[in-house]
């Protein structure tokens, strides 16, 4: 299969699928606007954004067509609805396909009654509509319809993560490995987290990730003088966050709106204790205590209560939920299998170009 795929480079879930689909032998090429890191398909870079940030994806649809008159793909693959959604909608490419990430449809649409028209023309127009998890298909068909054909496959984490389990012994650190952005969250998670660490001056807060917000949040943890107990590692590369999983005892995000992810799956594959913002997506993987303690998303009280239960738990009863955790994991969340899923829509539809 010749698969165009239209997505951030600069992406680390971009990087994911796109190695997938090369392993299984299909020939990819990635089309990005973004600066793209290292990938296991040539790349094509569409030029340096445009300004304003809005008209840059439509001001890339002629060099766009340019590159796939000569790919001719057997299918497109458009990634996140406003921006490459829009694109391969332009392009007029078929078959197409839009895969979803959450925010595309959970947030983008409610900023304006343009963003809300985007979205469910992108979502009408493709020929296949791939989510993560079961309320994000919700919500695309409470947006655009039922007759929009929906895949529900969530990415999942790797075969070989999964079977190499987490570490036995575990260190006093909470660890919060969202991006440093508003929906994250992480200034209700710095005041909720301060007064457990001062009654706990055994624990550290780890904090992995970056983003827009970091200088700002970096002054809101110094004035909480916390010192050595709270501390910023930036973006981290995948193993060097793996181990921060392994050693954490408690898994934290304050995440204000989420599909399924990957963040939490790695958390309960590797055996650390989830602690977080009750999203209906959360839900669909840890239904209730003990699995995970729950908070309401922005409410510093709550996740000061649930990381204060979490850090008092029983440790016979935490082993018992970690354990369900991941039961959970190895039935519904192995990368390998849910992207099989997709890959045989992609080549199914494929398969129909040509007949």
């Amino acid at each position: 299969m010749r698969l165009a795929l239209l997505s951030d480079g600069g992406n680390v879930h971009t990087q994911r699928w796109a190695g997938y689909f090369a392993e299984q032998g299909d020939d990819v090429m990635l089309l990005t606007l973004e600066h793209p890191l290292s990938m296991p398909v040539p790349v094509r870079r569409l030029g340096p954004r445009a300004r304003p940030a809005a008209l840059a994806y439509s001001a890339a649809v002629p060099a766009a067509r340019r590159v796939l008159t000569r790919f001719v793909p057997d299918l497109v693959n458009a990634h996140f609805a406003p921006n490459y959604g829009w694109m391969a909608w332009l392009l007029r490419q078929r078959p197409w396909v839009l895969s979803t990430w959450g925010s595309d449809v959970l947030v983008n649409p409610g900023l304006s009654p343009f963003h809300r028209w985007r979205a469910r023309r992108v979502l009408r127009a493709a020929d296949l509509v791939t989510s993560d998890a079961a309320m994000l298909t919700d919500a695309i068909h409470a947006l655009a319809g039922e007759t929009v054909d929906v895949l529900t496959a969530p990415m999942g984490i790797g075969r070989a993560l999964f079977a190499g389990g987490g570490r036995a012994a575990r260190e006093r650190v909470i660890l919060h490995n969202r991006n440093l952005e508003s929906v994250y969250d992480v200034g209700t998670v710095l005041r909720g987290a301060a007064p457990v660490l001062r009654a706990h001056p055994d624990w550290r807060l780890r904090l992995a990730g970056d983003g827009s917000l970091r200088g700002e949040l970096e002054a809101q943890a110094a004035s909480l003088a916390l010192g050595e107990q709270v501390r910023f590692l930036g973006r981290l590369q995948r193993d060097a966050l793996m181990d921060e999983l392994r050693r954490a005892t408690v898994y934290l995000s304050a995440s204000r709106s989420d599909s399924t992810s990957v963040s939490l799956l790695e958390a309960m594959a590797l055996g650390a204790y989830p602690v977080l913002s009750d999203l209906p997506a959360n839900r669909e993987w840890i239904a209730a205590p003990p699995g995970a303690e729950y908070f309401a998303v922005g409410d510093t009280a709550g996740l000061e209560a649930a990381l204060e239960r979490a850090l008092r738990m029983d440790d016979t009863a935490r082993a018992e939920a970690l354990a369900a955790n991941r039961t959970v994991i190895g039935e519904r969340a192995i990368w390998e299998d849910n992207m099989g899923a997709v890959r045989a829509r992609f080549l199914a539809m494929a398969a129909a170009v040509h007949r």
